[in-house]
């Protein structure tokens, strides 16, 4: 046995409810992003793909302005395809551990009215930009109607998740299989924010990273003002220690139970 297999959780998929997929990050915020963008001191000629692949343990709201907001937290990555060059492809990434987003732009994404909730379910949502693909659905089955069903899910899951997003999905099972730099003081919290008060699709650290803060292209800002901008419990080590620990276990089940379901 595999020594980090140790001490998984004893349900059958642990801590995994959904991967939530960001299609086209860019196009999701549809707010006023810069029209140039950098990479290592160049402007690039486009950008082909900026997309967030995510896998939440829990949630909480934020409320910012009177406006309410749903902070993700797992293990998450941002990956994005440009070229600098003509005819040059170039890809670069950044694992997150955590994701905001206004909760009102989530609902219209989710094209319902319903209050946010990550409770396990077996429902796919496949929208333009926002897809949620539930680890239920993948489960292994007795009987010869579930087995259908998850041979039809296996069949989404190859068409709109491996298939497209094949190269940040091995990038995240390999970070997450080395699940102790998720549980660190090495590993602070990076948080992925969507819009919060006047921050605009930015990258927010709890402490500062070796080469963190190079530009990435799709994204405006990656800066240390993690602390400042979020609640004051934040400032609190015990708290942050423990979730941390919340985000190391579910990256532990992510992968040794969950990105083999989705892969083999």
């Amino acid at each position: 046995m595999h020594p980090n297999r140790m001490n998984l959780s004893n349900k059958p998929l642990g801590s995994l409810k959904a991967m939530i997929v960001i299609s086209d990050w860019i196009s999701f915020l549809d707010t006023g992003l810069e029209e140039k963008w950098l990479y290592k001191n160049q402007e690039i000629q486009s950008i082909n793909k900026s997309s967030v692949l995510f896998v939440p343990v829990d949630f909480s709201r934020l409320i910012k302005d009177d406006i309410s907001h749903i902070l993700l937290y797992g293990a998450g990555v941002y990956w994005t395809e440009f070229s600098v060059f003509k005819q040059t492809i170039t890809t670069d990434h950044r694992f997150l551990t955590g994701l905001v987003i206004p909760e009102e732009k989530w609902l219209d994404n989710h094209f319902n009215t319903e209050p946010f909730d990550l409770s396990p379910s077996n429902n796919f949502i496949v929208g333009e930009y926002l897809k949620e693909f539930p680890f239920n659905a993948l489960k292994k089955q007795d009987d010869l109607v579930g087995q259908t069903h998850r041979a039809f899910s296996r069949g989404i899951i190859l068409a709109q998740l491996v298939f497209p997003f094949k190269e940040p999905l091995m990038m995240l099972r390999k970070a997450t299989e080395t699940y102790e730099n998720f549980d660190s003081p090495s590993a602070p919290m990076r948080v992925l924010i969507s819009e919060f008060g006047e921050i605009r699709n930015e990258i927010s650290l709890e402490s500062e990273i070796s080469n963190y803060y190079d530009t990435l292209p799709g994204i405006n800002k990656i800066q240390f003002d993690l602390l400042k901008d979020f609640p004051e419990k934040w400032s609190n080590k015990v708290y942050l220690n423990g979730l941390r620990r919340e985000i190391a276990n579910l990256a532990k089940d992510f992968a040794f139970i969950g990105a083999p379901l989705i892969l083999n």
